[in-house]
């Protein structure tokens, strides 16, 4: 099992911009070969002036994680998104934090 997880953070008056960015790649992520789970989680804003929004998948294997992320339409959406955003500041901050299954003894 590999689970990937990936943070969407940036400034509360960003949060729409987030949020599409989430549901885009939600949407992407239907019918997917080696893919368990999908789930979406948010961070408490009560006390904060940023938003985050974190995209937990669960995979039968890393392999299968690595050919969805490497598939064409991906890789030219984040070919795109450098050559538009090269001279504005950006929107969101992404965190990458991946994991594969422990055999403990």
């Amino acid at each position: 099992m590999f689970v990937n997880q990936v943070i969407f953070e940036g400034d509360i008056a960003n949060e729409d911009k987030i949020i599409n960015k989430v549901k885009h790649t939600m949407e992407e992520l239907t019918d997917v070969s080696g893919l368990h789970t999908a789930e979406c989680w948010n961070k408490d804003t009560k006390k904060s002036d940023t938003v985050a929004y974190a995209i937990v998948t669960k995979w039968d294997k890393k392999q299968d994680f690595v050919a969805w992320i490497s598939r064409e339409s991906h890789v030219a959406e984040h070919r795109a998104m450098r050559k538009e955003k090269k001279d504005e500041a950006p929107v969101m901050t992404k965190t990458l934090l991946q994991y594969e299954e422990a055999m403990l003894a």
